[in-house]
């Protein structure tokens, strides 16, 4: 199973470009929020690039302004998703209505072992307990100074810097 991470891409079409070059054979993308540029007018290609890509799902971010809005006849009005890949659960959320502990507990309670969010434009993997909290960064505008994204590839999920593709961490998941 390999399934990439990306959050926060702000509309930035050339730093997810790189990301999913990079994860070439990828057999899922989850995008945790924050798809489009900042602001109603600003304009963004970045839907037409989507537009190219197979199995990319989202969960809707404070930053995405379109009610009703669709990409890939996927729905992003939602700000929290359960993915299952198999015996893989991931719980995937933007973050930023409400705590990360009150989505850790119904991470918990529905048995996943990746919880994936985004949100702070800081990268974050860290297990706890049974359960692997990832924050994939940003793509565009990290906070942390170092654009990233996490990709799961057999069994080890390894968070990446974008510009270099040098692995920054890196865990096994267990399924």
């Amino acid at each position: 199973m390999k399934i990439g991470f990306v959050s926060d891409t702000h509309g930035d079409e050339e730093s997810l470009e790189r990301a999913v070059s990079f994860m070439k054979d990828y057999d899922a993308i989850i995008h945790t929020g924050d798809v489009l540029s900042y602001g109603y007018n600003s304009p963004c290609f970045l839907t037409e690039y989507i537009k190219t890509l197979s199995n990319i799902y989202f969960v809707r971010g404070n930053g995405d302004y379109f009610d009703g809005m669709t990409l890939m006849n996927k729905s992003i009005d939602d700000f929290e998703k359960i993915f299952t890949f198999g015996n893989l659960k991931i719980f995937a959320t933007h973050g930023f209505v409400h705590s990360i502990e009150h989505y850790k507990q119904k991470a918990l309670d529905a048995k996943c072992q990746i919880l994936v969010y985004g949100h702070t434009h800081i990268k974050k993997m860290e297990k706890v307990g049974d359960l692997i909290l990832l924050n994939p960064g940003s793509t565009s505008r990290p906070r942390d100074f170092i654009k990233s994204f996490a990709y799961l590839e057999d069994d080890i999920l390894k968070l990446y810097d974008l510009d270099t593709f040098e692995i920054l961490d890196q865990m096994k998941v267990f399924y």
